[in-house]
């Protein structure tokens, strides 16, 4: 997968989350700048360079893939950095995507920092589940394809939610996409979208769907007033038939969500739908965008009455 792109997007709209994942002391104000090494005739991932120059300077390298020489090329940049900023302090972090990855190249990894991104994050998860970098790296660094496509509509919901300035939330909501498309290339458009649907779900009356029932829940409402053969009979049978085709748009989203996020509807959920009232269906609907198992739905029947 391409990374390189995203992970400099990321950082440089948020430097100090690099301090707050590695563990290195936050130098304060800051900024994520490209650096070429002309006499090594490359770029560098990044440097972060502080407002205090008193504060090191940073050279960072993001490592997705096995290179044993990697150690011995960030301290050469380390180096070039230092003779281009008039001798500065500088340090040198080494992000690894997965474990396996780091060499541990002595002497270097006492003047390196090497962090297995996957540990941090994970790390981080437990604290804070709902940071913006817990659920951003998810279609990057979750193994199985099966659960990434479970998992994605909720880490999608938490960066549109996550305290952030609308810039840098949708430079997040971008990186994220750009990534699960990479690991669903085969997927098409509409498929993305029914991945993500959890996350987005719209007033049901609002989705064609949704429209073409009340359609149907309307058309049947004018039957019922025409056969009692008044037109009082026939507003009263036209809006139970509206109320219906909302109600039947909510079941129908219900199942269609529920068959997406864990592959299968529980039988005592399809029994009890249709009888549950509305407001209940509605917090059902939303509740299944959250879950992480079926089993939440069926406890969440067991304390809800029926109509």
């Amino acid at each position: 997968m391409k990374t390189d792109k995203q992970l400099f997007q990321i950082f440089a709209a948020m430097p100090e989350w690099l301090f707050e994942l590695t563990g290195l002391s936050s130098p304060g104000a800051c900024a994520l700048r490209s650096f070429t090494f002309k006499s090594l005739q490359r770029d560098a991932d990044g440097v972060i360079v502080p407002q205090d120059a008193r504060q090191p300077l940073t050279v960072v390298e993001f490592q997705f893939q096995k290179d044993d020489a990697i150690y011995t090329r960030i301290v050469m940049e380390m180096a070039a950095v230092q003779e281009a900023h008039a001798q500065r302090p500088v340090q040198g972090v080494i992000l690894f995507g997965q474990p396996g990855l780091d060499p541990r190249t002595p002497p270097w990894t006492q003047v390196v920092q090497g962090v297995v991104l996957q540990d941090v994050l994970a790390d981080l998860r437990q604290r804070n589940p709902l940071h913006p970098l817990a659920n951003v790296f998810e279609p990057l660094l979750e193994p199985s394809d099966d659960t990434l496509e479970t998992v994605a509509a909720g880490h999608y919901r938490a960066l549109k939610q996550c305290n952030l300035d609308e810039h840098r939330r949708e430079l997040l909501l971008d990186v994220f996409l750009n990534w699960l498309e990479q690991r669903f290339q085969n997927k098409s458009k509409k498929e993305m979208e029914t991945m993500l649907l959890l996350s987005e779900l719209p007033d049901i009356r609002n989705t064609q769907t949704g429209r073409d029932l009340i359609a149907i829940g309307k058309r049947e409402g004018e039957v019922v007033g025409e056969k009692r053969g008044e037109k009082r009979g026939e507003k009263r049978g036209e809006k139970r038939g509206e109320t219906r085709g909302i109600d039947l748009g909510l079941e129908n989203a219900i199942v269609l969500c529920a068959k997406e996020r864990f592959r299968s509807v529980p039988k005592e959920l399809e029994e009890r739908l249709p009888k549950l009232p509305r407001r209940s269906k509605e917090q059902l609907l939303r509740l299944i965008t959250r879950a992480e198992s079926v089993s939440e739905l069926e406890n969440w029947l067991k304390k809800h009455p029926l109509k």
